[in-house]
């Protein structure tokens, strides 16, 4: 079942974020759900099997520039021992709902060059490639 997330979904979570490629510590995950939670402008769904176990989570949230606004998917995983049961479409379909519900009539994702296999999912769901980017960091302290 889909359903927001909670607090304490954290170590599922956590462990989410590692299989996605992002070792992250417990208090960092626990304060940054904790904002997401308390923003309305955010949405973060998980997927609960029968059994009890999160085994997937994505996190949608509103972007608002001069030159459009739009949702934008902030990330979206699934366990690798249930993927390919259709976790990943039915979290993006939550989001998609979301983003109807806050009057956003466009949502984005943005994909590491990468991951392949991730691009063939959004295309098989409808989405478009609409063009290709490189993401530049610099550290402030």
């Amino acid at each position: 079942m889909i359903r927001s997330a909670i607090p304490s979904d954290i170590l599922a979570l956590k462990d989410l974020c590692t299989q996605l490629g992002y070792e992250e510590k417990e208090a960092a995950i626990k304060q940054r759900l904790h904002y997401i939670l308390n923003n309305p402008d955010n949405g973060f769904f998980v997927y609960e099997a029968q059994s009890g176990c999160v085994c997937g989570w994505a996190h949608i949230f509103g972007k608002h520039f001069l030159e459009g606004v739009y949702a934008e998917l902030g990330g979206i995983v699934v366990d690798h021992a249930h993927r390919r049961q259709g976790i990943g479409r039915q979290l993006l379909e939550a989001c998609e709902h979301w983003a109807v519900q806050h009057s956003y009539s466009e949502l984005r994702v943005r994909s590491g060059g990468t991951r392949e296999q991730a691009h063939q999912f959004y295309l098989q769901l409808g989405y478009e490639n609409i063009k290709w980017q490189k993401v530049f960091k610099r550290r402030l302290t």
